[in-house]
């Protein structure tokens, strides 16, 4: 018996909750159902040299959507569709078409790589779909007036080169040498080093080459040796990364080495085995999350983020790269959730993705795992540096080192 009533009063009132259950239970389900659904593609580097990147995003993206789909404060529900490139930029077009055309995607989260977010530009402009690269180069999103379409959530390499050089000339360096791969990533690093270096008061004594499967690098790191700089800097992603450094510090070099933020991974440090002790590697803060001071504005958008990864997938820890794709969908969430609360409907195609394209542009002030982004006409990065950091590679982990 109920505490305090009668029997059969007590029986009635159990069938009434349990009737106001069933109501607030098929009212949830009803919501559900009237609620739209809203595709958001992927294409992400799941396996080739990019997979240790690629593999954390595409993992974020599928937390963000099972977090979105359990927020009945949504308008729509969200459904994610990945296609691994391969990290193939042709690949990577292929795949975008399909996403757009097959499966009537709104918004797109493409690519991994820098070459990849390269190809694809002309794609998503002739698709009309807004597409959020997860790569560093500044022209994926530069000059805005011809990227009308697309938007990107990492540190741009400028950003990561500039604050290099800062803690380079703090340091008493003048002479430094470049170490990076030989396609659009290390173009796009190496048009942005070359420039920065004379603002920064830096003269560059070497710059080598390298391609993302070569597996020897002593020609290279021999001639960087030879050229004496005060430091060098290497802007590449595992494994070649780990490859160059090994190989600097096989020919003797032994002068500080900084890595670009495609080293910031704990694939970097799992494939080097405890042979890059030493190096600095420019990273989002998210690396280190736990070394943040409580004031951090951060702070508490990484500890949710990585406390709520760590569930979905035990025994891993979120980092740079999940904090990509993180960004990325919560993002393409947002800009939906939006266009359809401002009256966009699904179901207008076209016209639907157009206004997903104008609410990304809007969002203001949404602290992300690599920093507070706020987007315009002018700006479709919109990150401010608060994500930013210098780290150095000690007994194998990452520490971060004070500005």
């Amino acid at each position: 018996m109920l505490f305090g009533c009668k029997r059969g009063a007590g029986r009635r009132l159990s069938h009434v909750l349990a009737l106001a259950g069933a109501l607030a239970f098929m009212n949830v389900q009803a919501q559900k159902a009237e609620r739209p659904m809203v595709v958001i593609g992927a294409v992400v580097s799941t396996t080739g040299p990019a997979a240790t990147l690629g593999i954390p995003e595409k993992k974020a993206l599928e937390l963000a959507e099972a977090l979105a789909r359990e927020d009945a404060t949504l308008p729509f529900v969200p459904k994610l569709v990945v296609y691994d490139d391969g990290s193939d930029p042709t690949r990577a077009v292929n795949a975008v078409r399909k996403l757009a055309n097959d499966d009537k995607a709104a918004v797109i989260v493409c690519c991994t790589t820098t070459p990849g977010s390269m190809a694809v530009l002309d794609t998503v402009k002739s698709l009309k779909t807004l597409n959020i690269s997860m790569s560093s180069a500044a022209s994926v999103v530069e000059p805005v007036s011809e990227r009308f379409w697309t938007f990107k959530t990492p540190m741009t390499d400028r950003m990561q080169i500039a604050y290099t050089m800062d803690v380079m000339r703090k340091h008493g360096i003048k002479r430094v040498a470049y170490l990076g791969l030989e396609d659009a990533y290390g173009e796009a690093g190496w048009n942005e080093f070359r420039v920065l270096a004379k603002q920064f008061g830096l003269e560059i004594v070497a710059s080598e080459r390298f391609a993302r499967a070569d597996s020897n690098l002593t020609p290279q790191a021999l001639k960087v040796r030879q050229a004496n700089p005060d430091a060098v800097y290497i802007h590449s992603i595992p494994p070649s990364s780990v490859l160059a450094h090994q190989a600097l510090t096989r020919v003797g070099l032994a002068k500080p080495i900084y890595h670009s933020a495609g080293a910031a991974n704990a694939g970097f440090l799992n494939v080097a085995k405890g042979s890059v002790d030493g190096a600095h590697v420019v990273s989002g803060v998210i690396e280190v999350y736990e070394q943040l001071a409580a004031s951090h504005p951060l702070k508490p958008a990484l500890e949710g983020f990585v406390q709520q990864y760590s569930r979905r997938f035990p025994g891993e820890q979120a980092g740079l790269f999940a904090g990509q794709g993180w960004d990325a969908g919560n993002l393409a969430v947002m800009a939906s959730s939006a266009a359809i609360r401002a009256g966009a409907k699904p179901v207008d195609g076209d016209a639907f993705r157009a206004a997903v394209r104008d609410q990304m542009e809007r969002i203001q002030g949404h602290a992300g795992s690599n920093g507070i982004f706020t987007f315009s006409k002018t700006d479709h990065l919109g990150l401010d540096k608060s994500g930013i950091g210098m780290l150095k590679v000690v007994d194998g982990r990452f520490r971060l080192l004070p500005n």
